[in-house]
């Protein structure tokens, strides 16, 4: 009993001399602990903002192959067409037949000129700096 009587106040006065430390100790850790998680939020939001970027490339890119398919579609409807007025020019009356041979050249040129348009946009698009890079 005597004992215990001593060893109480001195485990008390041990706990009130490690207290600081112990205290200034768990302080530490906790401002690691948000060192470390600013840094991985710091990292999460380069990521978010690759990510950003990334899409914003991938979205001019998409624009440009919009911009070379329009006179390929544009041919490629003149080339229907053109294909349509000489089924009806040989197969239809026989009065049409001069007047769809004049808009078959009409569209034939138009069609010509879509092809042309097609193979500058090709090689702008070409020539322009790859934003991937």
């Amino acid at each position: 009993m005597l004992r215990e009587l001593v060893n109480l106040p001195v485990s008390m006065a041990r706990a009130a001399i490690d207290l600081p430390r112990s205290m200034q100790r768990s302080v530490r850790e906790a401002n690691e602990l948000m060192e470390v998680s600013r840094k991985q939020l710091e990292v999460m939001r380069r990521q978010a903002d690759q990510a950003l970027e990334q899409a914003e490339r991938m979205n001019e890119l998409l624009t440009r192959v919009v911009k070379l398919t329009e006179p390929i579609e544009r041919a490629q409807r003149g080339g229907e067409y053109v294909g349509e007025r000489l089924k009806r020019a040989i197969f239809g009356e026989e009065g049409a037949r001069e007047e769809a041979a004049i808009e078959a050249e009409i569209v034939t040129e138009d069609v010509e000129q879509s092809a042309n348009d097609a193979d500058r946009a090709r090689e702008k698009a070409d020539e322009a700096p790859d934003p991937e890079r």
